[in-house]
């Protein structure tokens, strides 16, 4: 049997030439492919809550033990009333209300961070969204000790815990959370943060709360 050598060699320079064609069309359908976000799932989803998340003003911690005497000496009077806690409350009341809310987180049933200030580490604030429930309607909430309120604290937090609750539920586009008619510093901030209103929650026939609701972006 004889071989034509040419032919061979033809053939072999044809089907390296049709190879690097198809690599040089390959490259730019991999950027479009890139930049739709294809192949970035997962860069945008979460499968457990982080421990902590940095941002440039403070840094949200998952709840832990070692917290609680800071929280409880943060909780104060003023933050309290907001939330309509008891006027007066002892240490030993809010430890048995922290060990709920770690409860709550172990089972899925909400995302809570506790806030520490960038610049001296202090904790200063609590923040979570919780689960729907027909018990508990409202599924955002927060508080911020007042020796600390303005200077962006609150609105970063909030940016950094729904940025991370949408990557850990990329199935859900919307959350929603219920502020009191009087509490105007709150639907301020609420406001201020990207919240929607979009009613009111009634209460024997008359409106108790602003409704508001998060969209994803």
């Amino acid at each position: 049997m004889k071989f034509n050598i040419r032919k061979i060699i033809f053939n072999r320079k044809s089907v390296i030439k049709w190879l690097l064609l198809a690599v040089l069309l390959s490259i730019p359908t991999g950027y479009f492919v890139y930049q739709s976000g294809w192949l970035r799932v997962e860069q945008t989803q979460l499968l457990t809550p982080p421990e902590e998340i940095k941002g440039k003003l403070v840094t949200l911690r998952a709840l832990k033990e070692e917290y609680f005497l800071d929280y409880h000496n943060m909780f104060s009077s003023d933050v309290r009333k907001g939330l309509e806690f008891p006027e007066t409350i002892t240490l030993s009341y809010t430890i048995r209300y922290l060990k709920i809310e770690m409860e709550k987180c172990r089972e899925g049933k909400q995302l809570m961070y506790i806030i520490f200030d960038n610049k001296d580490n202090k904790l200063v604030a609590s923040i979570e969204i919780r689960e729907k429930n027909p018990d508990d309607p409202g599924q955002f909430g927060f508080w911020i000790n007042e020796n600390y309120r303005g200077g962006g604290r609150i609105q970063e937090a909030t940016k950094l815990i729904i940025d991370t609750y949408f990557k850990l539920h990329p199935d859900r586009d919307v959350f929603n959370v219920h502020v009191r008619l009087w509490n105007k510093r709150s639907y301020n901030a609420l406001k201020k943060a990207g919240f929607k209103e979009v009613g009111y929650f009634y209460e024997d026939g008359t409106p108790t709360r602003h409704v508001l609701e998060h969209y994803r972006d």
